[in-house]
């Protein structure tokens, strides 16, 4: 994580700085719309960087994930091979199984950065039901509305401010006009 440069960034109530580089890295996990994955088996895309993890750790993340449905159709399961980058997979089946590696971790804080930008509907909706349960902080970056739906708080960031949206619903402006057309449907 970067050091702010204005404003504090805290973790239970410190500053990310008094924490040691290694710990954050455990506690806080990233997945990007673009997901790295590499050469090698489903499993070891999963449990990639882990010293050890189980079969049943790894489909519990993969379930969390909205991945097992495909992984069971695949030819040799968790032994399948993505190919290089990941090749022989769709975009979202990519976008679940980097989901999957980040929650096989359990980390404290979890970043969605675009993550679910490739996922359809029903998969984006199974998400929404594992981002509410557990003891985890989950910061949801995203375009679409659906996405951020069910989330506790929502910010927006606008030409270079962070607002929140209740703020933003009070005025007449594009966002509140997409919000309540989002509500309508």
């Amino acid at each position: 994580l970067y050091q702010p440069t204005g404003g504090r960034l805290l973790l239970d109530g410190k500053p990310i700085s008094e924490y040691e580089h290694c710990y954050l890295h455990r506690q806080v996990t990233s997945v990007g719309q673009e997901p790295v994955l590499f050469s090698g088996s489903v499993r070891d895309n999963i449990a990639y960087g882990l010293k050890s993890c189980s079969d049943e750790k790894v489909m519990a993340a993969a379930q969390a994930a909205n991945a097992h449905g495909f992984i069971q159709e695949l030819e040799h399961g968790l032994n399948t091979d993505v190919g290089e980058k990941g090749k022989q997979l769709a975009a979202g089946q990519k976008q679940c199984l980097a989901i999957a590696r980040a929650l096989v971790r359990n980390p404290r804080v979890l970043i969605l950065d675009e993550a679910t930008s490739a996922l359809d509907v029903q998969c984006e909706q199974a998400l929404q039901d594992w981002k509410s349960h557990g003891d985890r902080t989950v910061l949801v970056i995203a375009h679409r509305l659906q996405t951020v739906q069910s989330a506790d708080q929502v910010l927006v960031l606008r030409q270079g401010e962070l607002r929140e949206h209740s703020e933003l619903m009070e005025g007449q402006d594009l966002y509140s006009r997409l919000v309540q057309q989002l509500l309508e449907d």
